[in-house]
């Protein structure tokens, strides 16, 4: 039986489902234990369950330096989030409970 990296594992597991192939009949197609198939996937789904989620990149910026936008006070401040899906801004006195579940929400895009 071959050494395999951690990668070539990921891979074989990921390939299981869209294969159509039970699990006794992929691991002999591709020379694997079942047992050691079925150790892998448990190991590979401890470490994979705390999903690392994309970075999303917040700034935060004076009002005053926008040109385009009505002023309401100098001492005002935004809270700017760049991601994939466009440009997201919300004033800073956003409750923070708020803003944690729209980075979750911004995640799951």
């Amino acid at each position: 039986m071959a050494t395999r990296s951690h990668e070539d594992w990921a891979a074989l597991i990921q390939q299981h489902p869209a294969s159509g192939l039970t699990i006794s009949a992929f691991c002999r197609q591709h020379k694997l234990s079942v047992s050691g198939f079925y150790a892998r996937k448990a190991d590979m789904a401890k470490t994979n369950s705390q999903p690392i989620a994309p970075f999303v990149m917040a700034t935060l910026t004076s009002l005053t330096a926008m040109t385009t936008q009505a002023q309401p006070s100098a001492s005002a401040q935004a809270i700017h989030f760049q991601h994939h899906t466009g440009l997201w801004t919300f004033p800073s006195s956003l409750p923070p409970s708020y803003l944690l579940e729209i980075i979750k929400g911004l995640q799951a895009c």
